[in-house]
């Protein structure tokens, strides 16, 4: 150690009263809400999901978790009961939570056999306004609105997408955008 060296230590040692140290890390685990892993359960279909996914995404703070795994337990069977009965080609595949520690993180998962079945089903199913479905489908998309950031994204299986030796209806779009790709147009 230079002398330099010294008297800043020193100095360091008459302003605070004792030299630095570096103490051993003690780590600690918490588990925060993780919650026990369920039991497998067998999908309700085999095959993909469907034709069309929608999928909500959301977090609730903790203090929010015991009340809406209340009204899962009490309204999801109401929810996948009357999609069934009533909005064909459409299927509720559950509300899931994240297994990982921090806020309370939700999927909620739909699938629909097509486009059509996406655009009419809920104009069948939404029709009766004082239904128990009605009543929990609005519940858990307030839920859902009670995140800022909040997500709604729709899927399709990407195998049967941009495929240019197919006429696939509804995907004009994705043809353009494979002939646009031919173009090789200049990169920057």
């Amino acid at each position: 150690m230079s002398r330099k060296d010294q008297q800043q230590l020193e100095e360091l040692v008459r302003n605070f009263g004792a030299p630095p140290r570096v103490d051993a890390l003690v780590s600690e685990v918490r588990s925060d809400f993780v919650p026990i892993l369920p039991p497998p359960q067998k999908p309700h279909r085999e095959s993909v999901l469907g034709a069309i996914v929608v999928q909500w995404e959301f977090s609730l703070p903790n203090e929010d978790v015991q009340e809406f795994h209340n009204f899962l337990r009490k309204s999801e069977k109401v929810i996948a009961d009357a999609v069934k009965k009533t909005m064909l080609g459409a299927h509720y595949c559950g509300t899931y939570m994240q297994l990982a520690e921090g806020e309370a993180h939700y999927r909620t998962i739909w699938s629909y056999d097509s486009l059509d079945a996406l655009a009419k089903s809920w104009n069948v199913g939404l029709k009766q306004k004082n239904s128990p479905f009605y009543k929990a489908v609005k519940q858990l998309r307030a839920y859902w609105l009670r995140d800022p950031q909040r997500v709604e994204g729709r899927y399709a299986p990407a195998a049967n997408l941009h495929d240019p030796r197919k006429e696939v209806p509804g995907d004009a779009f994705g043809r353009l955008t494979l002939e646009a790709s031919k173009l090789n147009p200049k990169r920057r």
